[in-house]
């Protein structure tokens, strides 16, 4: 798996895809930030236009709510002088119930809950009202909500001002404004993108709601509580309501640390943000760009370039199986650079059919040139051995015999060894081992009957060798097998016998030894003294090879021993054989 996945690395698909996405990292990494940019303005650009709203639609509710507070503020400064007198009072406040239509009641609580003076239910109390228990112990303007008051019988807002007797709270004078007046010109301000109102206190008490109380909570912020906009300056922000929408917020003080609204909406269904997807874009941007830079690879790359590479591969590994240039259908969709490229491709390997197809005729002409040449040399060989013969005969002295019979003996151990070099000769190495034997046997068979009663020893090493070594190493070998059968003697303990190895002593390194017994002549007459020519032929060969010859006589035996090196064969020649 590991070396498939580094194989797959070292493709051309995977470095271009892998440039393409290198590349793309800087462009998906701008349009990110654009997309996220563009999300932002878009959403602040919805809080702006939200907040304008919500002021807006905030204005009316303020007239109202702040002339409530103002009468509120009035009456009470005028209670302590009235309340005294119920029937006064009373008329007072239905007087200016009567000329602001908008409210519902109109009534000062004493300090105990009790309504001591209003425009109706006087006598009531409310002393278990929570605005009583917050005015008494922090008597300031406040506003609160009552669901289901006993008096108006319907929800209404309540705008309360502190009565005070000296430091001492007297209780407070209420104002009761219906919400149903609050929202009567909401619809102004909502337009095509419907706006969800709240109105809370500084206690953060929901007031009231466009759609109604019921289920408000669930509309306000989830993170934000209400009390935390008390005090600030109008805000708009994005956020998810407590049941888990994404809506957009906006909080207008609509009367300073009293009153405020909170409008919120949906995200707006035509902006830039909702149509791409919010936030999705900015997350996945980067990944669609690398699949499209892969899709670039796979598609492009492996069409225009990775086929017609592998196609000329394979069409080049049949030209070398099978010398044969397979037809491929000419593509425009190939780019010109490849076309040009099996162009050239094809050219030269019709140039190489070309020169193998000369190559080949000139070798056979070579081999026909070299038979001939082998076969004139073996037969001239073979006349020189055979005019030799003749001489022989007609010899009249030994010592003539003797020396026509070592010019016989030495043109014929040069064709045995011509004619296993041309028989057993490979691209210019030669087994050694094998041509040795040969010209031993041959030299053998020629000088020893089985009358003489020789033991012949024979061992050889396989060995190759260069030409220049192997026929140097042959001669030396005849000259030394010769000088054997010219001296060997039968000593007084055995038979005669000779004993011929080559072995290779260590990689670079060869070595040659012939010997022979030593006693009463065998085939030689003690007579006729030789000349010393072998041993000359000996060292003048083992000094050709660069080895070093060792001739030793002793009383039981006659050595000749040759060391040599073995020249290494260079990889070039190997090249060159194996083509």
């Amino acid at each position: 798996m590991i070396n498939r996945l580094r194989l797959s690395s070292q493709g051309l698909a995977f470095r271009i895809t892998a440039l393409l996405a290198i590349v793309l990292i800087p462009l998906s990494a701008i349009a990110t930030l654009q997309t996220v940019r563009v999300f932002e303005n878009t959403k602040r650009a919805s809080e702006a236009d939200l907040l304008a709203r919500t002021g807006a639609a905030a204005a009316g509710k303020e007239a109202l709510i702040r002339t409530a507070f103002g009468a509120s503020h009035a009456i009470a400064a005028m209670v302590p002088v009235i309340r005294d007198t119920p029937m006064a009072c009373e008329m007072v406040l239905r007087n200016y119930l009567a000329g602001a239509d908008s409210y519902s009641f109109a009534g000062y609580v004493n300090a105990d809950g009790v309504i001591t003076c209003a425009s109706d239910g006087v006598g009531q109390s409310v002393s278990e009202s929570g605005l009583l228990t917050r005015m008494r112990e922090n008597p300031v303007p406040r506003a609160a909500v009552l669901a289901d008051p006993p008096i108006s019988e319907s929800s209404v807002i309540v705008m309360a001002a502190p009565v005070m007797q000296g430091d001492r709270f007297d209780g407070y004078v209420a104002i009761s404004l219906p919400h149903a007046k609050l929202f009567e010109t909401y619809e102004l301000f909502t337009g095509d993108h419907p706006i969800e109102l709240i109105l809370f206190n500084s206690d953060g008490e929901i007031l009231s709601a466009r759609q109604g109380l019921e289920g408000a909570e669930g509309r306000l912020p989830a993170t934000r509580p209400l009390t935390s906009f008390v005090g600030n300056l109008q805000t708009a922000f994005s956020g998810r309501t407590r049941l888990g929408n994404e809506r957009v917020f906006a909080v207008v003080p609509v009367l300073s640390d009293t009153v405020y609204a909170l409008g919120s909406w949906e995200q707006p269904s035509n902006t830039v943000a909702a149509g791409i997807v919010q936030t999705a874009l900015p997350i996945y941007f980067p990944i669609f760009m690398w699949l499209a830079s892969l899709g670039v690879a796979v598609l492009a790359v492996d069409r225009m370039v990775i086929r017609p590479t592998r196609d000329l591969r394979a069409r080049m590994l049949m030209f070398m199986r099978s010398r044969h240039i397979a037809p491929t259908p000419e593509t425009m969709a190939t780019p010109i650079e490849l076309r040009e490229m099996k162009d050239t491709w094809e050219r030269m390997a019709q140039s190489i059919l070309h020169d193998e197809a000369e190559l080949e005729d000139t070798i056979h002409d070579r081999n026909v040139l070299l038979r001939e040449v082998h076969h004139r040399v073996k037969n001239n060989l073979q006349l020189i051995a055979s005019i030799l013969n003749l001489k022989i005969r007609g010899a009249r002295t030994p010592e003539a015999r003797e020396a026509l019979g070592d010019i016989q003996q030495r043109v014929m151990s040069l064709a045995t060894l011509h004619r296993s070099l041309y028989e057993t000769s490979t691209h210019g190495r030669i087994r050694a081992d094998e041509l040795l034997r040969d010209v031993i046997s041959q030299s053998l068979a020629t000088g020893l009957s089985d009358a003489h009663g020789v033991k012949v020893e024979q061992h050889y090493d396989p060995l190759t060798l260069y030409p220049d070594q192997a026929v140097p190493l042959t001669l030396s070998a005849s000259e030394a097998i010769t000088n054997a059968l010219k001296y060997i003697g039968r000593p007084a303990d055995g038979p005669p016998w000779i004993s011929i190895s080559l072995r290779q002593v260590a990689h670079d390194q060869a070595m040659f030894e012939l010997a022979n017994s030593v006693g009463t002549p065998l085939l030689h007459d003690e007579g006729l003294g030789g000349s010393g020519l072998g041993e000359k032929l000996i060292s003048a060969f083992a000094h050709q090879l660069g080895g070093t010859v060792d001739i030793r006589t002793e009383a039981t035996r006659h050595t000749v021993t040759l060391a040599l090196p073995i020249n290494p064969f260079s990889t070039e020649e190997d090249a060159g054989i194996i083509v």
